[in-house]
C-alpha cells in the first residue's frame, strides 16, 4: 500500500492550481454531459459518443493534477483523441476532414512538445517537475514546449483548427472545446513556465496580443454564429497569455481567475448557440433575429455570459481584464495596454452584434417561429448564466482560491 502510494505522490499533486483547473473541468464536463442528454438523443452512435465524451473529462481532470511530464503528455494526445473523435461525431467526409486537421495540428504541437520534455530530463535527469523547480531550463527546450502549448490553445499561427472545429461539432462538444479543451494549454503554461520554472519573454506577450488582436477582427466580420464565438475564444485565450505572460502576481492572477470566467462564460455561449440552431436550423446570423420574443431564457443566458465575456461590472470577467490592463501598465508594457484596452472594447463590438443579431429585431420571415430548448437544456444555460454574474457579485470567492494557488507558486 505504502509503495502505491509513494507512486502516487511521485505522479500526482494535490495543490490549489489542480483545484481550480480541475474543478472548472469537472463542473463544465459535467454540465455539458448533461445538456447532451436532450441535445444529442435524436443521433446514433451515442455509446462512443459518451464513453468518449466522458474519457475526455477524466483526463482534463488528470491533467489537472499531474506532476511527471510523461504523465502529462500521455493526457495530453488522450484529450487530442477525444477532441478528434467528438468533433468527426457527424461522419460526413467534409467533417472528418476537418477532425483530421484539429487533430494533426494538436499531434504536431504535442510531438513539439515531447521534444521539450526529453530535452529537459537530459537536463536535469527526471521527469518530475517538483523536482526541476526554481532550475534554469534550455531556451531551445521552452521554445518546443511552447509550440505545443499554443497548438493545444490556438494561439497564431496554429489557431486555425479551432473556428473550423466549431460548427461541426456537436455543441456540447463546442462548449468542452472552447471552455475546456483549448484551456489545456493554459494549465500547462501555468504548470511549466509560470509555476516550475518562471520562464518568460516579451515575445510572449507579443504573440499573445497579435493573436488576441486578430481574432478579434475576424469575430467581427464573421456571419457564422459558432465561428464568431470560436474566434472570440482565440483572442480570449491571447488575451489570458498576456496576463500569465508577465510573470508578476497581478498578472498571474488575473490570468488564471479569467481562465474561470472565461471558460464559464464560453461554455454558456457555446449551449445557448447549440439550443438556437437546434430550434431554427440556422448559424448565419443575418438569417436570424427577433429571437427574444420566443426564446426568453435562451437569450438572457446568453447575454449574461456575452457581458461577462466582455468584462462589463460586475460580472466576473471584468475584474480579470481590469486586472491585466492593470497588470500591464504596473510593469511597464503600456503599448501593451493600450492594446489590451482596445481588444475589450473589439469583444464588446463583437459580442453585442451577435446579440443584437440573433435576438433583438423583427427577425427573418424565411424562418419558422422558434421555441426554446428542453427544461434540461434551459436549466445548463441558466446555471453558466447565474455563475457568470455571481462569482462577480463574490469576487471574493474566487479571488480567494487564486491567491492561494499565485502565492504557492511564488
Amino acid at each position: 500500500m505504502d509503495c502505491v502510494l509513494g507512486c502516487l505522490n511521485n505522479l500526482f499533486m494535490v495543490d490549489a492550481t489542480g483545484w481550480i483547473f480541475g474543478s472548472v473541468f469537472a463542473l463544465i464536463g459535467v454540465l455539458s454531459l448533461i445538456y447532451s442528454f436532450s441535445y444529442m438523443k435524436k443521433y446514433a452512435n451515442l455509446a462512443e459518443y459518451y464513453g468518449v465524451f466522458v474519457m475526455m473529462i477524466l483526463c482534463l481532470v488528470g491533467l489537472s493534477f499531474s506532476r511527471n511530464l510523461l504523465l502529462i503528455y500521455m493526457f495530453w494526445e488522450l484529450i487530442a483523441f477525444s477532441t478528434w473523435r467528438l468533433v468527426g461525431f457527424h461522419r460526413e467526409p467534409g467533417n472528418l476532414l476537418i477532425a483530421d486537421k484539429a487533430f494533426l495540428v494538436m499531434f504536431f504541437g504535442s510531438c513539439m512538445m515531447l521534444l521539450g520534455f526529453a530535452q529537459l530530463y537530459l537536463e536535469f535527469k527526471t521527469f518530475d517537475i517538483m523536482l526541476m523547480r526554481g532550475l534554469k531550463p534550455s531556451s531551445s527546450a521552452m521554445l518546443f514546449i511552447f509550440a505545443g502549448i499554443i497548438a493545444k490553445s490556438a494561439t497564431l499561427p496554429l489557431h486555425t483548427w479551432l473556428a473550423d472545429a466549431h460548427p461541426v461539432a456537436p455543441s456540447p462538444m463546442s462548449a468542452v472545446l472552447s471552455g475546456l479543451v483549448a484551456k489545456v494549454g493554459i494549465l500547462g503554461f501555468v504548470r511549466i513556465f509560470v509555476q516550475t520554472f518562471g520562464w518568460t519573454g516579451n515575445w510572449i506577450l507579443i504573440l499573445a496580443g497579435i493573436s488576441s488582436l486578430a481574432a478579434a477582427g475576424a469575430a467581427m466580420v464573421e456571419n457564422d454564429m459558432k465561428r464568431i464565438i470560436a474566434y472570440s475564444t482565440v483572442s480570449q485565450l491571447g488575451y489570458i497569455f498576456l496576463g500569465l505572460g508577465l510573470m508578476t502576481e497581478m498578472g498571474v492572477t488575473a490570468g488564471i481567475l479569467y481562465f474561470m470566467a472565461h471558460a464559464v462564460a464560453k461554455a454558456g455561449l457555446f449551449l445557448c448557440a447549440g439550443i438556437v440552431e437546434r430550434a431554427t436550423g440556422e448559424r448565419d446570423i443575418r438569417r436570424l433575429g427577433g429571437l427574444i420574443k420566443t426564446m426568453p431564457v435562451t437569450g438572457i443566458s446568453f447575454l449574461f455570459c456575452a457581458l461577462s465575456i466582455m468584462g462589463i461590472p460586475p460580472f466576473f470577467g471584468f475584474y480579470p481584464k481590469l486586472g491585466t490592463i492593470m497588470g500591464l501598465v504596473e510593469s511597464g508594457h503600456l503599448g501593451m495596454a493600450f492594446l489590451a484596452a482596445a481588444i475589450a472594447i473589439m469583444s464588446v463590438l463583437y459580442l453585442t452584434r451577435i446579440f443584437s443579431s440573433i435576438f433583438l429585431g423583427s427577425g427573418s420571415r424565411e424562418l419558422a417561429p422558434a421555441r426554446e430548448g428542453t427544461v434540461l437544456m434551459l436549466a445548463v444555460v441558466v446555471i453558466l448564466a447565474a455563475l457568470s454574474l455571481q462569482m462577480g457579485l463574490f469576487i471574493n470567492v474566487p479571488l480567494g482560491f487564486v491567491n492561494a494557488a499565485v502565492a504557492a507558486i511564488k
